[in-house]
């Protein structure tokens, strides 16, 4: 399968994935914040000019104070990794005779486990966002930051060894090898 062909049929299960963690995210910071009396004044779902989607609060940031806000701010950043991590741990039971399913399966296993760990981690240093809830509780940003970072690492290895699993199974996860068994007449 050429470059172009492999990168269409990724593509769709890829950005599917990063839709699903998105959506998931944002509803997750609206619900918290609407179940602790936050008021809401915006909910921008892949329109905040980066392409992706953001909850508008009521509250000023700097007038925000309370173990809630840790919640409302850090609640999706556990719920999306958690959902990561099981995925994970299911790989094999969830694994179908469709590559495209496993591949689907594997992105978004990639941005449930990595995604918000590497925007806490890294991505906080240039844009702010929900790493700096810490601030109402009166706490640096830096130690949450390098607890992220740890997590990062460890969920990247833990995709690196999903990936190789992969590899082991091309037939499982790419097309390739179902056409190359087809023309051959092997499989």
């Amino acid at each position: 399968m050429n470059f172009g062909k492999r990168l269409l049929y990724f593509l769709p299960p890829s950005a599917l994935a990063a839709l699903l963690h998105n959506a998931i995210h944002e509803s997750i910071h609206y619900l918290a914040a609407r179940s602790l009396g936050e008021r809401i004044l915006e909910f921008r779902f892949l329109i905040n000019g980066w392409g992706t989607s953001q909850v508008i609060y009521a509250t000023p940031v700097d007038e925000r104070v309370g173990a809630h806000w840790l919640v409302i701010a850090w609640g999706p950043a556990l719920l999306t990794t958690l959902i990561g991590y099981i995925l994970y741990l299911n790989r094999q039971r969830w694994l179908t005779r469709q590559p495209l399913v496993n591949a689907s399966l594997w992105y978004t296993g990639l941005f449930f486990l990595c995604l918000d760990p590497f925007y806490f981690a890294i991505l906080s240093l240039l844009f702010g966002g929900d790493v700096n809830a810490s601030v109402a509780m009166g706490w640096s940003p830096w130690p949450i930051r390098l607890f992220a970072l740890g997590i990062l690492a460890f969920n990247v290895w833990l995709m690196v060894r999903w990936r190789r699993e992969a590899r082991a199974q091309p037939e499982r996860y790419s097309p390739a090898s179902g056409e190359h068994r087809v023309r051959t007449g092997h499989g």
